[in-house]
């Protein structure tokens, strides 16, 4: 007995070991992508089509770290109401980055408004400061905390909301997306601000955003990364 429990320990470690590996060397693909596209002035003044490509691969590349955990989580779960955990798992983050890569058409109008107010009143440039003490203070709102918590906690959020099946999954995977983009995407927009393929500012917050999942002291790395952003805001403001 003590044998047969060893050798589904040593199973189950396999098959998540080689999830996490999978999703580490997609991430690492996807910052390959992204760092070549970032080498090419303009990038992001592109078609729709291709900017929601460009804007998904290089979510993958900032997320796919941070969301391994709670891919473990679901993996584990599936595996003990004997579904079929990679099919769950992949329809997971599936439905994970359609939510993510939606948010590219928000974020490219954004974009696009921007340009077009500094073109028409260059005076405006420095409100872009404006928007970085926003987002800092987002980062000590009750709403990025709650939002936090479902990332940090993923047995939680996944006894709340778990649907059998891979439809489920995908469903799942898409709701744990749209919280994620909750405690994320303030962050995305100082992306925008400081330039969306700049890759020293996406290596930086891809860092914050797994750290503060999963340190234990991640909630209070959040909200010291909010004053470090309004103090940046006010010093982009003020020149």
């Amino acid at each position: 007995m003590a044998i047969r429990v060893s050798a589904l320990a040593n199973r189950l470690g396999a098959a998540q070991l080689a999830t996490a590996s999978s999703l580490l060397i997609a991430a690492g693909l996807a910052w390959a992508w992204t760092v070549a596209m970032a080498a090419m002035p303009g990038c992001h003044m592109v078609g729709l089509g291709s900017f929601l490509v460009m804007w998904t691969v290089m979510m993958a590349a900032m997320m796919f770290p941070a969301v391994i955990p709670v891919v473990l989580a679901y993996e584990g779960l599936t595996r003990l109401r004997a579904g079929r955990p990679l099919v769950a798992a992949a329809a997971f983050v599936a439905g994970y980055l359609v939510v993510w890569g939606a948010l590219g058409v928000p974020a490219r109008a954004l974009l696009i408004a921007a340009d077009e107010l500094v073109a028409g009143a260059p005076w405006t440039a420095p409100a872009g400061g404006a928007v970085l003490v926003l987002c800092g203070l987002f980062q000590l709102t009750p709403l990025k905390d709650a939002c936090l918590r479902h990332c940090r906690a993923p047995h939680l959020f996944l006894g709340h909301y778990w649907r059998d099946g891979a439809l489920g999954a995908l469903v799942v995977g898409a709701h744990h997306g749209l919280y994620c983009a909750g405690c994320c995407a303030s962050l995305m927009v100082v992306l925008l601000v400081v330039g969306v393929m700049n890759v020293t500012w996406m290596v930086g917050l891809s860092a914050l955003i797994y750290l503060e999942k999963v340190l234990p002291g991640g909630i209070v790395l959040g909200r010291l990364a909010g004053v470090a952003l309004c103090v940046v805001g006010v010093g982009r403001f003020l020149t």
